[in-house]
């Protein structure tokens, strides 16, 4: 496939997945890091450094998801090549993904069609995010 139709097909799956997630997500992150701050001196230990590690590392994720998207469609395979650390961002993110995406599959399958309004949540940013590790130059 051509490099034209790429994009065109990245294009789709970035609309398709991509923006829906990076809305619920992003906003589910900046939730969780604001909740986990807030209930600094007053929460346990657990949710006092789990709950705003894992909203950081959604945020950084849905943030290197857009920079690493809009450098592919505006430059192609070329516009990939960036620092190491925006791929450790959406490395990040695709962690902080897995979760809401387990919790998907256990729910759907026990309370069926109501778990998948979670993904909703960044699951559904790992179809693009996948294609973007696909496309990347090695060097």
């Amino acid at each position: 496939m051509d490099e034209r139709r790429l994009r065109y097909l990245y294009a789709a799956l970035a609309v398709l997945f991509g923006l829906p997630s990076l809305v619920g997500g992003g906003a589910a992150a900046m939730l969780l890091l604001l909740m986990g701050l807030g209930q600094f001196g007053h929460g346990t230990l657990a949710s006092v450094t789990l709950m705003p590690l894992w909203g950081l590392a959604g945020m950084a994720g849905c943030l290197a998801w857009l920079w690493l998207s809009a450098g592919y469609l505006m430059h192609g395979r070329a516009g990939l090549r960036v620092r190491p650390v925006w791929w450790w961002m959406l490395l990040a993110g695709g962690l902080a993904a897995l979760p809401p995406l387990g919790l998907a599959a256990w729910w759907s399958v026990t309370v069926h069609a109501e778990g998948f309004g979670l993904l909703l949540l960044g699951p559904s940013m790992l179809v693009p995010a996948a294609m973007l590790l696909w496309l990347r130059p090695r060097t």
